[in-house]
């Protein structure tokens, strides 16, 4: 029998795409000779090649660990063969109960789990081990199978009969486990808690010591199903003759296997991988076309939606300052910084680098065994404890590391080019997005990498932002302009000494972003040497202040809000996330004096009736532990950055227990702060919550206003009296400033879903080829309108940006992320001014609010109206004051 996986597709030979890439050839020839068209159009080939590897590399991970059936391969096999199965298996169980006298040995058991589970199991299982390369027999994959659909029903009663606790308690743990096993003794443990806490009523007895072998039998039946069902295997016998291995195999049906290698195959075909370009990108004047010039497979979009339906809506719209902007973006010539590739290329060679987070090459070693260990449980406990989180750093340090080995292998092969380009779409509310993975978007690290390929003198103002945006690159960005510059006087030496040694002197790895740092310090030098002549190619970027809450001040004219995110002149910075924490500081200490003392109240338990005490922190003891703890602008930075997009008190909550408390217990010192992790992370969230409230009352307005409007977009009306439907669930609809329409249309989706413990969720599809109902799903339009409303607000701010810096001040090269506008040093007071001019030119004249409410008021049925609160009302900021602040982008 072969040992090859029978899921092994062949490769693609992607000649189509040289021989459709004619007109490219000659296009890019006549404007750029010869060579570079060669190039460019090689690379484009290139990337449907390295997409196919990257693809096949994973389809052979997941292979290997059992988890094809998670593979995009296998997804819609298994939509389409899980239902099959679940009705040939109801119809079995529906006999053996009404019409058989001598029941299946595993019948009772079968009839503890929900039939879907069953059958998803089953098809997931052996799909896992039919792609794996070694041969399996019949015996050991129904054991596999009875095996697996027991540790369901035993664990998975956790999850269904304590689902409250199971959310809360045990999910977020279990998926941070790795590999099956660790995830069954984890669930075991958890089991044995629950029962001694009476929170499960029963201990599990194996359903193999009840009925011999009742797993195997129920595993051989499911097998039988499976086949009359679907034909997915087939039984063979195979080795006959060789003692040791002679017996019944199952293998995928050769249809089947073909089936899902075509299926691989046509993925791989179309999953490239796409890479920075040598020549300037195609302009973007039409939906699709634009980037890169060969035709490709997979043609590119110029908005990232989920449908050709959704893109086609775009095809009329007239938007020519959207498109220009995205044209002058992708037109920026870039290169790659060889003195940082160079020290960057070193140092991951290196075992200890002295960059926080930076992911070596070779994992972190376990704690030290503490003697006595195995019989002490509070020493074995305290062990496990520091070794997860050992294991957990290792899993982050994994993927970091890849993602630096990527971006180093592609500064690396693009650093031989004088000059690079990344072509760049629109997501669906009109934020900018380079295209190839590796691009100034990235890490500290990828964006130290890059610079502007042609370098100009920075002359006496690029002096003065070369020290300014040296400064903030250390981390002294919360104090004045002329602060920042004497920081960066007096820290020359080391900046000189880092320049010329970098590998020797690395001072600079200890700063805030360490790679743009040392870009820096080579640059200073630099100036040091020629003085404003020095030409300077590293970008200086101009970075919102919270930028969220700033759209919602500006439109709002809130002054409160706007001078804590420096919409205003200032003489020092305002530190928005330090007023927060000031004023949640303010109440600790109250609640230190007068808070709440710990208490205990009585809980019945619903099954059992048993009344347990449950300890309920008290606000003193609560404030104490984040007094110890230190409340600073780190801790409430996340939940004041969010609000803007969305987050409330819970979303706090949850970024305060991943970003501050399990970090704080992963190092051994969260225990003496935080007595109960959700108590304390609810307390802080809650403090958080009141104190933003307080500090950006008109943006909080806004949000709960624009929440309402997307509820009554969403909301069917019917006529009570007929029942006859005056008006449907609609999408969300407004344009931004600069004339880009959006379109927020969150649809139901027409699917049911089968929750497993161990192997993951899968969706089930009522109609086949139907991604989205025609439902729209009111509470995600509602969720969602805040945080879409204020991102297509910062996108139309961005790309105004970058037409009115290229048409009124010359900037031809722009380092964009977001609410990030970077240029070269010789045009970044240019860059200071524009981005100050747009966001007052945006919001002077126009209430983008009551915009909005014109464009969607129309379309609410008349009953609607009345509930329809007014635009919040506007405050008193001068909002030309934007012009005179210095902090407002900094």
């Amino acid at each position: 029998m072969s040992v090859k996986s029978q899921i092994a597709p062949t490769k693609h030979d992607f000649s189509d795409i040289k021989n459709e890439s004619t007109w490219a050839f000659e296009t890019l020839s006549g404007m750029y000779g010869e060579e570079l068209a060669a190039t460019q159009l090689s690379l484009e080939h290139e990337a449907y090649t390295l997409g196919e590897e990257r693809f096949r590399k994973q389809l052979e991970r997941q292979i290997e660990r059992g988890e094809f059936a998670e593979n995009a391969t296998a997804k819609p096999v298994l939509s389409h063969l899980v239902p099959k199965l679940i009705a040939a298996y109801e119809a079995w169980v529906d006999h053996q109960v009404h019409k058989v006298r001598r029941k299946h040995v595993g019948l009772s058991y079968f009839q503890q789990m929900d039939s879907e589970a069953v059958a998803a199991i089953t098809v997931k299982i052996v799909l896992g081990d039919m792609a794996k390369p070694s041969p399996v027999t019949i015996q050991a994959l129904a054991i596999r199978i009875g095996q697996s659909l027991e540790e369901e029903a035993r664990f998975g009663r956790i999850r269904v009969q304590e689902a409250a606790h199971f959310q809360k308690h045990v999910k977020a743990a279990l998926n941070k486990r790795n590999g099956h096993t660790y995830k069954v003794k984890f669930m075991e443990r958890v089991e044995g808690h629950m029962i001694d806490a009476d929170q499960l009523a029963t201990k599990w007895v194996k359903w193999d010591t009840l009925d011999n072998d009742v797993t195997y039998h129920m595993g051989i039946r499911l097998l039988e199903l499976l086949i009359e069902s679907t034909q997915l295997v087939e039984v063979r016998r195979e080795f006959a003759g060789i003692k040791s291995q002679d017996g019944e195999y199952v293998s995928l049906h050769p249809e089947w296997a073909k089936k899902l290698c075509d299926r691989a195959f046509n993925l791989a075909g179309i999953s490239p991988q796409y890479q920075p370009m040598i020549v300037p990108p195609r302009e973007w004047s039409t939906m699709v076309g634009g980037g890169y010039w060969a035709k490709g497979r997979k043609p590119i979009p110029f908005i990232r939606v989920r449908s050709k339906k959704a893109l086609h809506r775009y095809r009329e719209v007239f938007m020519p300052e959207v498109y220009k902007a995205v044209n002058l973006a992708q037109q920026t010539a870039w290169s790659v910084n060889q003195r940082v590739l160079s020290v960057a290329n070193a140092l991951m060679q290196w075992k200890h680098v002295p960059i926080d987070g930076f992911p070596l090459p070779e994992r972190e070693e376990l704690p030290p065994r503490p003697e006595g260990m195995d019989e002490d449980p509070e020493l074995l406990r305290s062990w496990k404890r520091e070794a997860s989180a050992v294991y957990r750093r290792d899993k982050a340090r994994i993927s970091r590391r890849l993602g630096y080995e990527f971006a180093l292998e592609q500064a690396n092969k693009f650093s031989e080019y004088e000059a690079i380009y990344f072509p760049y779409n629109l997501d669906w509310r009109g934020r900018v997005y380079a295209i190839p993975a590796f691009n100034p978007q990235g890490n500290d690290m990828t964006k130290g990498l890059l610079q502007a390929s042609i370098a100009e003198p920075v002359g006496e103002e690029g002096v003065e932002w070369l020290m300014i945006h040296g400064a903030n690159c250390a981390g002294v960005d919360k104090v004045s302009f002329d602060q920042r510059k004497q920081w960066v006087r007096d820290n020359e030496e080391m900046i000189l000494a880092c320049a010329r040694d970098p590998l020797g002197c690395t001072e600079w790895a200890q700063m805030d972003s360490p790679f743009c740092f040392l870009a820096f310090c080579f640059e200073w030098e630099g100036v040091k040497r020629d003085g404003p002549l020095h030409e300077s190619a590293l970008p200086i970027a101009f970075d919102g202040s919270c930028s969220g809450i700033q759209h919602f001040s500006a439109m709002l004219r809130d002054e409160r809000g706007g001078r804590a995110v420096n919409l205003v002149p200032s003489e020092s910075v305002q530190d928005i996330y330090k007023l927060v924490a000031d004023r949640v500081n303010e109440a600790l200490a109250r609640d230190l004096e007068e808070g709440s003392e710990d208490s205990t109240e009585t809980v019945t338990n619903k099954k059992t009736g048993e009344i347990v005490e449950k300890r309920i922190l008290g606000t003193k003891g609560m404030a104490r532990g984040w007094l110890g703890y230190g409340v600073t602008r780190s801790v409430t930075k996340r939940s004041v950055m969010t609000l803007a997009y969305g987050s409330k008190a819970f979303g706090f909550s949850e970024q305060l227990i991943g970003d501050i408390i399990n970090p704080a217990m992963d190092r051994g010192t969260g225990q003496e702060f935080f007595a109960s992790v959700p108590q304390c992370a609810r307390y802080m969230a809650n403090l958080i919550w009141d104190a933003v409230g307080v500090t950006v009352v008109k943006a909080v307005e806004a949000m709960k206003w624009l929440q309402v409007a997307a509820k009554h977009l969403a909301k069917e009306v019917i006529c009570k009296e007929t029942g006859a439907q005056l008006k449907p669930c609609m999408p969300v609809f407004w344009v931004t400033p600069d004339g880009f329409p959006v379109w927020q249309e969150y649809m139901k989706q027409e699917q049911r879903r089968i929750d497993l413990t161990f192997l993951g969720t899968m969706r089930l599809q009522t109609t086949i080829n139907v991604r989205d109902s025609n439902v729209i799903d009111g509470l995600k339009q509602q969720s969602g309108i805040s945080p879409n409303f204020v991102h297509s607000q910062d996108g139309s701010h961005l790309r105004k940006t970058v037409v009115k810096a290229h048409e009124a001040y010359g900037v031809s090269f722009f380092s964009l992320i977001h609410d990030s506008f970077g240029t070269i040093p010789a045009k970044a007071g240019a860059m200071f001014r524009a981005v100050r001019e747009t966001m007052v030119e945006t919001y002077e004249t126009t209430n983008v609010l009551a915009d909005f409410r014109d464009q969607f008021l129309d379309q609410l049925h008349e009953t609607q109206l009345e509930d329809m609160p007014e635009v919040p009302a506007q405050g008193s900021l001068d909002i030309t004051q934007i012009l005179k602040s210095d902090f407002a982008f900094a």
